[in-house]
C-alpha cells in the first residue's frame, strides 16, 4: 500500500522527467535587435549590507544605460537601506527614482504602486539581494520580444555560491525545477516564475494581484488569462544567497511555498481555457502541490510501519543506506525531493496567514 501510494505521488514528476528528456525544446532567441525602453523596479527591505553591491551589479550588466530607468522602492526599512541606495545610485549614472513607502506594503503592493509611475513599455521586477549575470537582462528581454504572443518571461534563479550542503541541495532542486518550467514554456506557458527576475509588457499587464499568492506567479497567470504566453528563459541567470541557517531558509521556503500554493488555487478559472497549459500542465501542478506532498509522507510512514512489523532488519538497512547516501552525497535528487515536499506540506499548513510583507532572508541581512 505504501509503495503504491508513493508511486502515485511521483506521477507528475515522472511525466515531467519524460517531458524534459524527450519533449519539445525551446527555440533559442538572441539579444533584441533594438532595445525597447525598460522600467526596472527593485523592491527592498533592510538590505543595507548588500544594496551597494547590487547597484554595482546593475552597472556591470551589458545593457545600454539609456535603455532603462530604475525605480527603487524602500518598504520602510529600519536600517540605512534608503540612504545607502540613494548615495550609490547618484554615483552610478543610472536614471533612477526612489519611492519610500510610508507603511509596510509588501512586494505586490509596492510593485503596483511603482508600476503606476513607470514610463516604459516593458517592466522588469527584481529584488535588492540578487545578482544578475552580465547578459541576463539581454536574454530576458530578447525572449520577451521574440514572439508577439509572449507577455511575460522569467529567468533562471540559482544559488550564488555552492560551498555547503544547503546550497548544493538547493542547486539540485533549482536545476530540475528550471528544466520543468523550460518544457512547459516550450509547449505553452509556465506560471512557476522566479520573482528575482521577471519582465512583462505593460500594454497587457498593468497590475499584479496583491490579494493572494506570489507576485511572480500572479504576473504569469495574468498573461495566461489574457490569452498570451508566460515563458521561462534559462539563459537569463540570476543568483541569490541561500541562507546558511536552516531556520532562516525554513522561513523563506515556507513563505514561498505558501504563496505559490495560494496563487495556484486563486486562478482555478483558467482550467476552463482550451490550451495545453490549462488542460495538461495546470492540473499536473495542482496534483504536485496539493496531493504529492501529503501522499509522500503518508506512503513513507506506511512503508516504515510495514517494514517495522515485517522485517525490522531490512528497515534498519534501508534507513542506514539512506542516511549514508545523505552524508556522502547530500545534494542527491531524492534528498532534494523529500525536503521540497516537506516545505510544501508546511506551506499548506500555513495557508491563511498574511505574508504579503516580507523580511530580508539574504545571508547579509540575516542575523
Amino acid at each position: 500500500m505504501g509503495i503504491a501510494l508513493f508511486i502515485i505521488a511521483l506521477i507528475p514528476y515522472i511525466i515531467y522527467l519524460f517531458g524534459i528528456s524527450f519533449g519539445k525544446k525551446p527555440a533559442e532567441t538572441g539579444f533584441p535587435r533594438e532595445y525597447p525602453k525598460i522600467s526596472m523596479i527593485i523592491s527592498a527591505y533592510n538590505e543595507e549590507r548588500v544594496i551597494g553591491d547590487r547597484i554595482t551589479n546593475l552597472m556591470q550588466c551589458h545593457l545600454p544605460r539609456d535603455s532603462y530607468e530604475l525605480i527603487f522602492i524602500d518598504d520602510c526599512s529600519s536600517d540605512n537601506t534608503l540612504s545607502r541606495a540613494k548615495t550609490c545610485l547618484e554615483k552610478s549614472g543610472i536614471e533612477f527614482r526612489i519611492i519610500a513607502n510610508n507603511e509596510r506594503m509588501g512586494t505586490n503592493r509596492s510593485y503596483n504602486h511603482a508600476m503606476k509611475l513607470a514610463r516604459n513599455p516593458i517592466i522588469i521586477t527584481t529584488d535588492a539581494d540578487v545578482f544578475f549575470e552580465p547578459d541576463a537582462v539581454n536574454y530576458l528581454v530578447g525572449r520577451l520580444v521574440s514572439d508577439p504572443k509572449n507577455a511575460a518571461v522569467t529567468g533562471e534563479l540559482l544559488p550564488r555560491s555552492n560551498q555547503n550542503n544547503t546550497t548544493k541541495l538547493e542547486g539540485t532542486y533549482r536545476s530540475y525545477y528550471g528544466r520543468m518550467c523550460d518544457w512547459e514554456s516550450s509547449v505553452d506557458s509556465t506560471y512557476n516564475f522566479n520573482g528575482a527576475l521577471v519582465a512583462f509588457r505593460t500594454d497587457l499587464i498593468r497590475r499584479i494581484d496583491d490579494k493572494r499568492g506570489a507576485d511572480d506567479a500572479n504576473t504569469a497567470f495574468e498573461a495566461i488569462r489574457k490569452g498570451y504566453r508566460a515563458v521561462y528563459e534559462r539563459r537569463a541567470v540570476v543568483f541569490e544567497d541561500v541562507p546558511q541557517s536552516f531556520k532562516v531558509q525554513y522561513r523563506q521556503k515556507i513563505r514561498r511555498a505558501k504563496q505559490l500554493i495560494e496563487a495556484t488555487l486563486a486562478n482555478l478559472d483558467l482550467l476552463g481555457m482550451s490550451r495545453p497549459f490549462s488542460r495538461f500542465f495546470y492540473p499536473l501542478r495542482l496534483f504536485m502541490y496539493l496531493c504529492t506532498p501529503i501522499l509522500v509522507f503518508i506512503s513513507l510512514f506506511l512503508i516504515i510501519v510495514g517494514l517495522l512489523y515485517a522485517s525490522p532488519v531490512i528497515l534498519l538497512v534501508l534507513l542506514g543506506l539512506t542516511l549514508g547516501i545523505g552524508v556522502v552525497w547530500p545534494q542527491n535528487l531524492f534528498n532534494a525531493f523529500v525536503v521540497n515536499q516537506f516545505y510544501l506540506v508546511a506551506g499548506l499548513l500555513n495557508m491563511g496567514k498574511d505574508t504579503r510583507t516580507w523580511e530580508s532572508t539574504s545571508k547579509k541581512g540575516s542575523k
